[in-house]
């Protein structure tokens, strides 16, 4: 069994201390491969001794059997039907409703938490200030993709769901150009195409903004501004995209929110297409 799913299973009898450290494992796990005893402790800011109950507490022997845990983890990459089954008792309690939103809400909070203002700031500018922007997402993230280009386009003119139909990447960017801006998508698994998409870009001088989970130590090589989220699994299968869509209502809405007149001039010309019979009158 995972450390992720050691810790759902028994999170509900944990001291104070131990959910404190349990919840930077859940946000952070990652961290654990990499780091000593006292090094973790010190992140975390408890007792060495702390660590080793809380461990022993989740049925590893210490410290080391959970770091060479986390450590198999991240060799193996968990697949859908391994995490499926982790998961598939959680999924079964009666209150599954509520279950899911506590971890969203909460989900939401250590992203809000966690976001960095300047790099916040810094994407706002760029979209706002970019000749054309790209969206790209894939699989999963393709339909966050398609609800920020959505939503854009009714504000800026210029910007392009780069969604791959038929296999055509290539002649949907080819016409990139510097002063551009890429919004992608990505979190782990990570895709060779999207590494792929994005390292030409870059190439090209375009500004990639990426919105992923910490930590992208992976990805850095692929992007200029990281906005990072917590991918707050709780009890589903899969992680939750809900905190991702939240950055970007934020991003959107402050791009409203910085230019008024350009943003109303855009929605007037949105709204005249409208008025050409689009809706059944009444």
């Amino acid at each position: 069994m995972s450390i992720t799913a050691r810790i759902q299973a028994n999170y509900a009898g944990l001291t104070k201390t131990e959910q404190k450290i349990a919840d930077y494992i859940m946000d952070q796990g990652s961290d654990i491969a990499f780091k000593t005893l006292e090094e973790l402790a010190n992140d975390i800011n408890v007792s060495t001794t702390s660590i080793i109950r809380f461990a022993r507490t989740l049925e590893y022997e210490g410290y080391t059997q959970m770091q060479q845990n986390v450590q198999k983890s991240l060799m193996k990459k968990v697949s859908l039907p391994e995490r499926y089954e982790q998961n598939y008792s959680l999924l079964k309690k009666d209150d599954l409703l509520n279950d899911l939103m506590d971890a969203e809400i909460e989900g939401l909070k250590k992203s809000a938490a966690s976001l960095d203002e300047g790099s916040l700031y810094k994407a706002v500018e760029a979209i706002g200030q970019a000749e054309t922007v790209y969206i790209l997402g894939a699989r999963t993230t393709f339909g966050l993709a398609h609800y920020m280009t959505a939503n854009l386009s009714q504000i800026r003119k210029h910007v392009h769901l780069v969604s791959g139909t038929g296999g055509m990447y290539p002649e949907e960017i080819v016409g990139v150009k510097k002063g551009d801006v890429c919004l992608a998508y990505m979190f782990p698994r990570y895709q060779k195409m999207m590494s792929n998409l994005l390292s030409w870009l870059k190439s090209k001088e375009v500004l990639v903004i990426v919105i992923t989970s910490e930590p992208y130590d992976a990805i850095r090589h692929l992007g200029d501004i990281f906005l990072c989220c917590s991918l707050q699994a709780g009890i589903m299968m899969k992680d939750s995209m809900v905190s991702p869509m939240f950055i970007s209502d934020y991003l959107f809405n402050r791009i409203v929110a910085n230019d008024y007149q350009r943003t109303h001039a855009v929605l007037e010309e949105v709204e005249s297409l409208l008025d050409r019979g689009f809706y059944f009158g009444v």
